[in-house]
């Protein structure tokens, strides 16, 4: 939907734009004016668009269009921000206005902050070795959170994406037939569709409710994962036209998952639904949105979260034939590897996170009898650094299985210090295991 605002009357040129870029200060320019102190290679603002877009999620977030021209625009008190002087402008910005029901967008702004430390040290000078090049390559793409309220927040428009669904609903296999059921992905995305939702949620009553996690895991991979195949790996082919502009597409898309997967397991990060997955259109880059839910808090969903990182069926087809055990592991090699030996900063950066009394880390209605305290937080994420998978499936606590097996026989495994190749390995059998993600809420879709 669409909307008209009255026009702004301050004049935006004498701001600087809140984008990731220009709210990075610039080191050793600070005995200079404040100006001086922001880089001069990003744009600023001339005036807002009148019409803003008015999202369709639930909290109806509100897209705004700024506007931009060169900084040296700053300078210039000539300058109108007339909305008809469009003489000087070279593009423009985008904004997402948000106010979240539950939520707290300051955690948004600081998991930012820890993510954009995370990018120094994968871009440390003193990386060196066979996987110099590698380690260069890695990084998490990061955008501005500007916090209004503790509720509401003006958030960076992160250019050229599409969410993973979007993705997968515009993909098609050219070599199936055009009256195939298997030939477009946008069959995978419907959830409009009856048959595949009450399919699923049969599959899940066969654990939940009768215990035999064995048979509901069969009856997943056949009627669900058999019946809506992954088309994903077709989108790199169909948008990347010569073989150099696929190959670095592919790369990057396993190399920032890969990235993603790390930090991600590493922070507890949940609610990893195919909608705050996108996809960057022009390089196949994979960026994350919404860190509400952080610190295991997917875990005390009614359906839990049981998965470390989001690895679905159809992201392990866009790595090729290869699957995971190519670039993609050696990239999350790479990264856990990285983040064990810088682990006591990342833990410095963490826990006063983890301890500020103003951000509400409580996760939901049933929170309160499960809420781990700050020091239990920090030691599960300081054991995820030293090598332990230590998340604990609660389902294993609620439901007790018919089918012939314990549900204690991983609780030793799960509490030995792997090393960093068998922490990876560990880390990917649960992320991909039909077991878990059978298990999942059946928003998450699991199969696509």
């Amino acid at each position: 939907m669409k909307m008209k605002v009255p026009a702004f009357g301050t004049k935006l040129t004498n701001f600087v734009p809140p984008i990731q870029a220009a709210l990075t200060v610039s080191p050793g320019v600070l005995e200079g004016s404040v100006t001086d102190a922001f880089p001069t290679f990003v744009p600023r603002m001339r005036a807002f668009d009148r019409e803003l877009k008015i999202m369709q999620s639930k909290a109806k977030p509100k897209k705004v269009r700024v506007f931009a021209v060169p900084s040296r625009m700053a300078q210039r008190s000539s300058l109108s921000d007339d909305a008809e002087r469009v003489d000087e402008d070279i593009g423009e910005m985008h904004f997402l206005v948000k106010k979240e029901a539950k939520g707290d967008l300051r955690k948004d702004s600081r998991v930012q902050d820890f993510n954009n430390v995370i990018n120094r040290l994968f871009a440390g000078r003193g990386s060196s070795g066979p996987n110099r090049r590698q380690r260069l390559r890695l990084q998490l793409r990061t955008f501005s959170v500007v916090c209004l309220a503790e509720d509401s927040g003006l958030l960076e428009w992160v250019p050229n994406t599409e969410s993973l669904r979007s993705v997968i609903s515009d993909t098609f296999n050219p070599q199936v037939e055009a009256t195939s059921i298997h030939r477009h992905g946008s069959r995978l995305t419907n959830f409009n569709d009856a048959d595949m939702r009450n399919t699923f949620l049969k599959c899940q009553d066969l654990y939940f409710k009768k215990g035999n996690l064995s048979l509901a895991t069969k009856k997943f991979h056949e009627l669900i994962l058999q019946n809506y195949r992954p088309v994903m790996y077709w989108w790199f082919v169909q948008n990347f036209s010569s073989p150099h502009a696929w190959f670095e597409a592919r790369s990057n898309f396993a190399m920032s998952t890969a990235v993603w997967s790390a930090v991600g397991h590493i922070i507890g990060l949940g609610d990893r639904h195919s909608e705050n997955i996108l996809i960057d259109t022009r390089s196949g880059e994979c960026v994350h949105v919404d860190f509400d839910c952080i610190f295991d808090k997917g875990l005390l969903l009614p359906r839990p979260e049981v998965i470390p990182f989001r690895l679905t069926p159809n992201m392990v087809d866009a790595l090729g034939p290869s699957g995971v055990d190519g670039m993609y592991t050696g990239a999350l090699i790479e990264s856990m590897s990285t983040l064990r030996k810088n682990k006591d900063t990342l833990l410095s950066v963490l826990e006063p996170f983890l301890k500020d009394p103003v951000i509400n880390l409580k996760s939901s209605k049933s929170s309160e009898k499960y809420k781990d305290s700050a020091k239990d937080s920090i030691a599960k994420i300081e054991g995820r650094l030293n090598g332990v998978y230590n998340l604990k499936n609660p389902n294993k606590r609620k439901v007790k299985r018919q089918d012939g097996y314990s549900n204690n026989e991983e609780d030793h495994a799960n509490s030995t210090q792997l090393s960093v190749e068998g922490q990876v390995q560990k880390m990917i059998m649960e992320a991909t295991s039909h077991e878990n993600l059978v298990q999942v809420y059946i928003g998450w879709m699991p199969w696509i």
